[in-house]
């Protein structure tokens, strides 16, 4: 007599086995509550470390992983694909020191191991902090700081999750990705329905001024070798302002805008600079357009300001 085999036999739970990849430098502090977040869900951890002074790689071994030693270069993008080329599972996972996944999604990340329809999943990043009058700032019921610190967070969303083999690498030293190869790679994205959880107040460097000077290198850098991406020199004028450069952060914001990355952020981000700039009549002009793009069906609140719009190209 014919057995026939169950629609939930075995082979149905069968899942992919995940690469954990992330660099590091000096996370001893928050290490321990990454990696036991993930604890049970990866396969291998494969750590880079990028010039740890304290305990951080005793305590990746500690877990399991796998440290390697890069000294740092001003690059992100090159410890991450470091990383990448010793992973040797099915998937890769991307997550930083900083960051967690709550153990309820972990069964969520094991089934996308068994999609055929996509090569990277995007994952949603909820960035926890205490700036409630920023853009995009959100609060909801039913979504917590799992550290219970903060009351909302700012969304963002990238490639974190991808299959492996298929030669994928992060571009740029600064915000690295590794969503420009998978675009330029007609490679098919999917979205993940599970969040990471971030905390943006946890500064590593030693000083706050050191991080800025850090991005501020970085952002420079980065222009270097992405001169016509918009994206870039907004990330450059965002460390422009940061570090109190606002003359130069106007420049370059307008080039980003100028180049595409133009939406109400950027908008708002040059008004606030040239009102500080004490151009009030520029700041104006940009705060207008931030409003607009924000509410289409709107006009200029000032209609005058629409006879002025070659202003910015003047900057």
């Amino acid at each position: 007599m014919k057995i026939s085999t169950p629609w939930h036999s075995w082979q149905n739970y069968k899942f992919g086995s995940i690469s954990l990849c992330m660099i590091m430098k000096n996370e001893a502090a928050r290490l321990g509550r990454c990696l036991n977040s993930v604890r049970g869900l990866c396969d291998e951890i494969i750590i880079v470390d990028t010039g740890s002074s304290d305990r951080s790689p005793e305590i990746a071994t500690s877990y399991g992983a796998k440290v390697i030693h890069d000294p740092w270069q001003d690059d992100f993008a090159r410890p991450r694909n470091i990383g990448l080329d010793r992973a040797r599972c099915n998937w890769v996972l991307i997550l930083d020191p900083d960051e967690i996944l709550l153990p309820q999604h972990h069964l969520i990340v094991k089934q996308l191991t068994q999609r055929l329809d996509f090569a990277a999943f995007w994952v949603s990043t909820l960035n926890w902090g205490p700036f409630c009058h920023e853009h995009g700032y959100r609060t909801a019921p039913d979504i917590k700081d799992p550290l219970g610190h903060y009351p909302g967070y700012r969304p963002s969303t990238k490639t974190r999750f991808f299959k492996n083999g298929l030669g994928i690498r992060f571009e740029g030293c600064y915000h690295e990705l590794v969503d420009y190869f998978l675009v330029r790679n007609k490679l098919r994205i999917g979205r993940a329905h599970f969040p990471v959880h971030h905390w943006t107040h946890e500064i590593v460097q030693s000083s706050l001024q050191e991080k800025k000077e850090l991005y501020l290198r970085l952002g420079a850098k980065k222009v270097r070798e992405f001169p016509t991406m918009g994206q870039a020199w907004w990330e450059y004028g965002v460390s422009q302002m940061i570090y109190g450069d606002r003359a130069n952060a106007v420049k370059s914001i307008a080039t980003a805008i100028r180049l595409g990355r133009c939406d109400s952020e950027q908008y708002f981000a040059l008004a606030r600079c040239l009102e500080l700039l004490l151009n009030k009549k520029q700041s104006a002009l940009a705060f207008e357009k931030g409003i607009c793009d924000l509410y289409p069906n709107l006009t200029h609140i000032d209609n005058a300001l629409k006879l002025q719009e070659t202003l910015l190209n003047s900057i």
